[in-house]
């Protein structure tokens, strides 16, 4: 960076210091409970900035110890590009603490020249296990490589992003059974376009899966990734993420979707529960739109019991045709917060 690029992202750092939130001027590209991205220019050109405050004493207490999240990725980020794999230049990293507690995290990084990847589902998967290969035997563990975190630049290049969750250990210790084997579960777990089948095969020629043991162990860790994944994705609307939130009561817990207008009112139903989980389910596995936007779980010593938060257009009728038909999916949700499989439709 020259001069005027420091002042201008130590303007941007100071705000956030202060204000917990980026200049008007930063496009917002991803909003996250804990983590957002942004798009800005400074006069060098074009960057993304990555911006976290720990709003959830959790995650204050896992960085309590640990480097915060822009040292952490910019170390990583450069161990990358020494490693000779494309990935973002680091810019600028800034955190601070208080009373030894994580309170704000910057990372400033260089926009890349990405374009749309041409490239089939079999020829993507066989270039991004080449660029894991360069990493792992440069040390590197990235834990998060699906296919959003690799791009295809202007050059025909794959570069890596959000190294967050890496760590840099030993050549030795990367190349390790454990790491090649949950490595390749991780990739194949959301992939598009391949069946396990031949996404397996794949990784079989290019050497990531040595053998059929191998190649078995990473089916059943499939199985178990896509079901924890599935599971977790369901119990959000019981907690704090970026698409619900939480707020505790003195005679019990209210649940709602982030975003969610006021207009409407409570009304208890025995299976409440079971249509809050259902609506849930309906919107992950259907797509469908969700009809109550709240959900009020009385405390189990004050007699128990639900209620819905019943917005304006269900008072004509629909009320209890809505709840029967998201109480229909409570099924399907009960069994995967269970760790199993859905029933087949």
């Amino acid at each position: 960076m020259n001069a005027t690029d420091d002042a201008v992202v130590a303007g941007w750092w100071q705000e956030f210091l202060t204000r917990g939130r980026l200049p008007a001027e930063l496009e917002l590209v991803q909003g996250r409970l804990i983590r957002s991205v942004h798009r800005g220019r400074l006069p060098s050109g074009s960057v993304h900035v990555k911006a976290m405050a720990f709003p959830r004493a959790k995650d204050r207490l896992r960085y309590l110890c640990r480097a915060l999240p822009a040292s952490h990725e910019a170390a990583m980020l450069r161990a990358v590009a020494a490693a000779g794999v494309a990935c973002p230049e680091v810019v600028g990293n800034y955190t601070a603490r208080r009373v030894g507690m994580p309170f704000r995290s910057l990372l400033v990084l260089r926009s890349l020249p990405v374009v749309v990847d041409q490239a089939s589902p079999a020829e993507r998967l066989r270039a991004e296990v080449a660029v894991v290969q360069r990493l792992l035997a440069a040390g590197v563990v990235h834990r998060d490589l699906h296919g959003g975190n690799f791009v295809r630049l202007a050059d025909g290049t794959l570069a890596v992003l959000d190294l967050q969750s890496s760590s840099q250990v030993s050549p030795a210790r990367a190349g390790s059974r454990a790491v090649r084997l949950a490595i390749a579960a991780r990739m194949l777990r959301e992939r598009q376009g391949l069946t396990d089948d031949d996404g397996l095969c794949l990784l079989r020629t290019a050497g990531l899966v040595r053998d059929e043991q191998e190649a078995a162990a990473v089916q059943q860790a499939l199985v178990r990734e896509r079901r924890h994944w599935l599971r977790t994705r369901v119990l959000r609307c019981l907690g704090e993420s970026t698409e619900f939130r939480r707020r505790w009561r003195w005679n019990g817990c209210e649940h709602w979707s982030r975003g969610a207008v006021a207009a409407g009112g409570w009304h208890a139903h025995p299976q409440a529960a079971q249509a809050w989980l259902g609506q849930r389910w309906h919107q992950l596995a259907h797509g469908r739109a969700a009809c109550f936007p709240g959900y009020f779980r009385k405390w189990w010593w004050l007699g128990g019991g639900g209620a819905l938060y019943v917005p304006p257009a269900c008072h004509d009728g629909r009320f209890d045709a809505e709840v029967q038909a998201a109480v229909a999916g409570s099924c399907d949700a009960d069994r995967i917060v269970a760790g199993k499989d859905p029933k087949p439709s």
